[in-house]
């Protein structure tokens, strides 16, 4: 028996969990700063009318990749490898919203406040792509649920 698939799976687990658990942590903290109005003078002097209605849409996306990433990752802690395929689903998603958002930065009229919201809202996906998890964590996923004995 390799051993190997099962800890790389479950080091996938363990990574995913930390990851959502970060993105978590840093949306929680930027809605309450924007509900207790630290952004309210940035926004106000700069006239961007359209911030929070995009900070909370963007807000919104992320709170929603992080719990998917929290629960396939509780998932693959448990050896459960029927989520493969929606795991990497949802990583392709959060790479296609990364670059999607980049583009709306240059829409005429909302596109300065979807650059300010950008930072605040999605900072907690950062995590995940310093260690580069979107490249190698389906990758080794598919993987690891391939060399995994059936299960009985």
């Amino acid at each position: 028996m390799n051993r190997l698939p099962k800890i790389l799976f479950r080091g996938i687990g363990v990574i995913s969990v930390l990851c959502a658990l970060t993105g978590l942590i840093y949306n929680t903290g930027t809605i309450w700063g924007c509900l207790a109005g630290a952004f309210t003078p940035v926004v106000n002097a700069h006239d961007e009318r359209y911030f929070y209605p995009a900070f909370y849409v963007m807000s919104a996306i992320c709170i929603f990749c992080y719990l998917a990433l929290l629960y396939f990752g509780f998932r693959f802690l448990l050896l459960k490898r029927g989520h493969v395929f929606w795991f990497t689903g949802l990583v392709l998603f959060e790479v296609a919203y990364f670059f999607c958002i980049g583009l709306s930065w240059l829409l005429p009229n909302f596109g300065m406040s979807i650059g300010a919201a950008t930072g605040v809202a999605n900072g907690g996906l950062m995590a995940q792509f310093i260690i580069l998890f979107p490249l190698w964590g389906p990758v080794a996923g598919f993987w690891a649920n391939r060399k995994l004995e059936p299960q009985s």
